[in-house]
C-alpha cells in the first residue's frame, strides 16, 4: 500500500494547518482523503480536478521532506454537499493524471485507531429502552438515504432478569450499512438524536479470538434481536 493509517493520521494534522487548525465536526464532513496519486500530480493538478464537484476552499498533496509526493493528500470543499458529489462520483471512477484514486471521507485525527478502518457495522449507546428496530431503520434511512440491512437490538440476559420475564432492551444496538462512505458519514456525525435522546454512533468493533461477537465502550454482547439482512464483519481499510 503506498500509505498506511499510522501515517495518514499524522497527516491529517498537518492538514488541518491549511484551514482553522482546530475542525468542528461540520468541516471535517467537508473534507475528503484521496489516496493513490502519482507522485508527479501537482497541488494545482489536484485542485482542478476537484473544482468539478464545488468550490474547493483547501487543499493539499502531502510531500516528504524532499518535496516529494508519498501519493495521497487531503481536499476541502466550501459545502457537504460538494463533498458528497465528489463521493456519490466513485461509481464513475476518479482518474486524475491518468491514475485511478481512492476518494473518501477523512477521518479526524483523534479518531480511534479501529474507527480509521473500513466497516459496515455500527455500534449504537444510549438509546431509550423503548426504542424499537424500526424506529432506528426508519430515523437512519428517512435522514441519511441510505438502506439498512440489518439492526441489533442489544437484550438483557434471561439469566439475570426474572423468571417469567421477557428480555428488554438494554439501550444499545448493532445497524449494518453496507455502504463504507454512508458509515464513515455517520460516524463523524458521532451523535445522533433518536428518539428525543441523543445517541452515539461508532464502528462497531470486532472481538478478539473469534466468537462472531462484537464489542465497543467496554460492551460485548451476543446478537439477540435483530431486523433485516445478514451482517458482514469489518474490513481493513488503506
Amino acid at each position: 500500500a503506498e500509505y498506511g493509517s499510522s501515517g495518514i493520521n499524522a497527516e491529517y494534522g498537518r492538514s488541518r494547518s491549511m484551514g482553522r487548525g482546530n475542525e468542528t465536526k461540520e468541516e471535517t464532513l467537508k473534507k475528503l482523503f484521496v489516496g493513490g496519486l502519482s507522485r508527479e500530480t501537482t497541488d494545482d493538478q489536484f485542485s482542478d480536478y476537484f473544482a468539478q464537484f464545488g468550490t474547493v476552499t483547501d487543499h493539499i498533496v502531502i510531500k516528504d521532506g524532499g518535496g516529494i509526493s508519498k501519493g495521497f493528500g487531503f481536499v476541502t470543499f466550501d459545502s457537504e454537499e460538494s463533498a458528497e458529489n465528489a463521493i456519490r462520483s466513485k461509481a464513475d471512477g476518479h482518474i486524475i493524471n491518468n491514475k485511478s484514486v481512492e476518494v473518501k471521507r477523512a477521518i479526524p485525527r483523534d479518531a480511534e485507531p479501529d474507527q480509521r478502518e473500513k466497516n459496515t457495522k455500527m455500534f449504537l449507546g444510549g438509546l431509550n429502552r423503548s426504542t424499537t428496530d424500526e424506529t432506528i431503520k426508519r430515523y437512519f434511512e428517512n435522514n441519511f438515504d441510505c438502506v439498512v440491512d440489518a439492526v441489533d437490538l442489544i437484550l438483557e440476559k434471561r439469566d439475570m432478569i426474572q423468571q417469567g420475564q421477557e428480555p428488554k432492551p438494554r439501550g444499545f444496538a448493532f445497524v449494518t450499512i453496507n455502504d463504507y462512505d454512508k458509515v464513515d458519514h455517520l460516524c463523524v456525525i458521532r451523535k445522533h438524536v433518536i428518539d428525543g435522546k441523543e445517541v452515539e454512533v461508532k464502528k462497531a468493533v470486532s472481538k478478539t479470538g473469534g466468537g462472531g461477537g462484537y464489542q465497543n465502550s467496554n460492551f460485548s454482547r451476543t446478537r439477540q434481536g435483530s431486523t433485516g439482512g445478514a451482517n458482514k464483519p469489518s474490513a481493513s481499510g488503506g
